[in-house]
């Protein structure tokens, strides 16, 4: 398996397929088996790029320091340039690397995603509470519970064998709770909404119409936000559209990434590489105590003081 070392950790990643480079960004909680759907379809036109970052960081300058390891694994692979796919959390890494890095970035693709802070609608305290398994006393049910809460009821009623060959990757592959604590902080406190207009990479932006964890409302505003961006809302399908309505987004993905369509016009003034990020607000400050004391009872669980 190849690997890359940066500080403090390490890049395990495969590539797929020839062509034009494609980087998928897989969200929190999410490693590269998430792509199972994408990279048979994708590596048959792209260069397909899939990652997972190992080890433990402390992430002070948040979604930023995640966006710096996506740039040491393109260095490392030599891409000069490449299309990106983030979904969730890694569409928060996709806006930032297309922000401070726009030289790395070709089209831009961002699936169940915002532009973070406030937004238009803000997830519900039972999604929230879903996602971090309240409730549930094992790491199992923890991961159900937040699974069947990103997914539609059709999906699990139509496909109930792969959802639960999904429960039992994200449990195999599950970070530490301290990694998951860490990467959850930085998207409470990811707020791009005064800076994606500056974003110059033509942009597709997909979202699942039933998605809780990310409220649809959100996906039109990123994309009414993104100079020239496309929005395609797909029906039936939760925060895991990628997956519940893959051979959609597959279809949709290929052909916004293989279009001949002109560039946005250049925006400017931009966020610098080296501004702070913003301080959380609002229900942001309620999710991060709500992620803290999952952590501490997680801790207690295990024994870990």
């Amino acid at each position: 398996m190849p690997m890359t070392i940066t500080k403090n950790t390490s890049i395990d990643y495969d590539v797929q397929g020839k062509g034009p480079p494609l980087l998928l960004v897989n969200g929190l909680g999410f490693g590269r088996w998430g792509w199972f759907k994408q990279t048979p379809a994708f590596s048959r036109h792209f260069r397909t790029i899939t990652f997972d970052v190992r080890g433990e960081r402390g992430l002070r300058n948040g979604v930023a320091d995640l966006t710096g390891e996506v740039v040491s694994l393109l260095d490392h692979l030599g891409v000069g340039k490449t299309h990106v796919l983030g979904t969730s959390l890694g569409g928060f890494v996709a806006q930032e690397l297309a922000l401070v890095r726009p030289d790395l970035v070709d089209r831009l693709v961002l699936v169940c995603t915002s532009y973070g802070g406030r937004g238009p609608e803000a997830m519900s305290p039972g999604a929230l509470a879903d996602m971090m398994g309240l409730g549930t006393f094992s790491a199992e049910g923890a991961a159900r519970k937040a699974l069947e809460a990103a997914t539609g009821e059709v999906y699990r009623a139509q496909k109930p064998e792969e959802f639960e060959k999904i429960v039992h990757w994200r449990l195999a592959d599950s970070p530490s709770a301290a990694s998951y604590y860490g990467q959850a902080k930085a998207g409470a406190r990811f707020d791009l909404s005064g800076d994606v207009g500056h974003i110059t990479s033509p942009t597709l932006v997909i979202h699942g119409s039933e998605d809780r964890y990310v409220p649809p409302a959100n996906a039109r505003a990123l994309a009414d936000a993104i100079p020239g961006a496309k929005l395609r809302v797909l029906e039936e399908a939760g925060h895991l559209v990628f997956i519940e309505r893959f051979a959609d987004v597959n279809r949709e993905v290929v052909r916004f990434l293989k279009s001949r369509e002109a560039r946005p016009a250049r925006a400017t003034g931009g966020r610098s590489r080296g501004e702070e990020p913003r301080e959380p607000e609002g229900w942001l400050r309620g999710a991060m105590n709500v992620f803290r004391g999952w952590i501490a009872r997680a801790k207690a669980w295990i024994g870990i003081s």
